[in-house]
């Protein structure tokens, strides 16, 4: 895999990710690149809200605000 990714590389390993355990050097050029793409660190915060919405939804519990 490539050092730097770009933005379609990372938001696969943003959904890989909501699935599966990424493996560290994964993580950490993910890590990397938020450093400098907010756009690319606002999805991971939408995917990461979601994700925790539909948890909720399926235990009957109110979404977090």
């Amino acid at each position: 895999m490539n050092d730097e990714l770009d933005c379609k590389a990372i938001s696969r390993l943003i959904s890989d990710g909501q699935d599966r355990d990424l493996p560290p050097a994964e993580r950490a050029r993910m890590r990397l690149h938020f450093v400098i793409c907010e756009t690319c660190r606002d999805v991971n915060d939408q995917f990461s809200f979601l994700r925790e919405a539909m948890k909720r939804l399926s235990r009957n519990e109110p979404p977090a605000e």
